[in-house]
């Protein structure tokens, strides 16, 4: 990192947001840059980000995105829910999940008519998932799917009788080495996988989103964190998945779309029907709002060091 990268990095603050488009899949393959007019879900403050977007049906007819929503001058990350409906206007916004410890990355799966939400809750080295509560917007039922691993942006996918659970592991390693983990059944007992790590690279370990099923073919989400963190997200073809295999192709490069003001980053995405959900992150000058921020930490790492005492 050169000079003027970290005295940037000082003074300005990162703030992810969420965008939707009319679009599809066929249309990245069929143009790797299609022209899309992205609608911004725009953070109040902007020590506010909200990021890590998935997307599904609610029984009424429209759409619901759930996020992480995190104050940056508070330090963790909750699950928040914008409603929306086919003409992308937004109907309403809801906080769903404060569990007082960083939470992200919610992945959603579908299964007998049930919507379960997987975020990400590596600060408890534990995976956790819930049931979404249609009538009351809410998480509940709370599962331990895997406990003392520190997962990051774990995705499933259920495959060939399997659940298949590909995630990051906290640490040195966290954007390049890429874990599998799977079980016959959602809520384990799960295996590691015979190849773990399955891949070690910047470009491709990390998920970026829900599995994508297209023409009896699987697409994988995966960050490209190469030259840094939020470049671009690679699409990759998985060609062989089983207990003792694993391979996969790149065929797509998506990058952050140049024509907003959330063009420096793009670290998640997600489709379904006709609409996409990205992020994407603008860098704000704002040394003010970054000194406060690193007071707050300073803060924090003295309560928990006393709390350990």
């Amino acid at each position: 990192m050169n000079i003027s990268r970290k005295t940037k990095n000082k003074l300005h603050i990162k703030q992810w947001n969420i965008g939707i488009a009319k679009g599809n899949f066929s249309d990245f393959l069929k143009n790797e840059k299609p022209h899309l007019k992205y609608k911004w879900i725009c953070p109040k403050k902007k020590t506010r980000l909200f990021a890590d977007p998935f997307i599904f049906n609610d029984k009424e007819g429209d759409y619901k995105i759930i996020y992480e929503d995190m104050c940056l001058i508070e330090g963790y990350g909750k699950l928040s829910v914008t409603t929306i409906d086919k003409n992308l206007n937004i109907i309403s916004s809801k906080l769903v999940l404060n569990t007082g410890k960083h939470i992200s990355y919610p992945k959603t799966l579908s299964i007998d008519n049930k919507l379960y939400i997987i975020p990400e809750s590596s600060a408890n080295n534990k995976l956790f998932s819930y049931e979404y509560d249609f009538e009351k917007d809410k998480l509940i039922n709370q599962t331990i799917l895997i406990e003392n691993i520190e997962l990051l942006d774990s995705t499933i996918l259920f495959h060939k009788n399997k659940y298949w659970l590909f995630g990051t592991h906290l640490g040195n390693n966290s954007n390049s080495e890429l874990y599998i983990y799977y079980s016959q059944n959602l809520k384990g007992p799960y295996e590691e996988h015979h190849l773990n790590p399955v891949k070690k690279s910047l470009n491709g370990s990390r998920p970026a989103g829900n599995f994508i099923k297209f023409e009896n073919s699987v697409y994988r989400p995966a960050q490209n964190n190469e030259e840094y963190y939020g470049k671009s997200i690679t699409i990759f073809k998985i060609n062989k998945l089983s207990e003792t295999e694993f391979s996969e192709d790149a065929v797509i490069e998506i990058e952050p779309p140049i024509d907003s003001v959330y063009s420096n980053g793009i670290h998640t995405i997600n489709f379904l029907d006709e609409i996409i959900v990205i992020d994407g992150l603008r860098i704000i000058f704002s040394p003010i709002d970054k000194i406060k921020i690193y007071l707050n930490k300073i803060k924090n790492n003295l309560f928990v060091r006393k709390q350990h005492e």
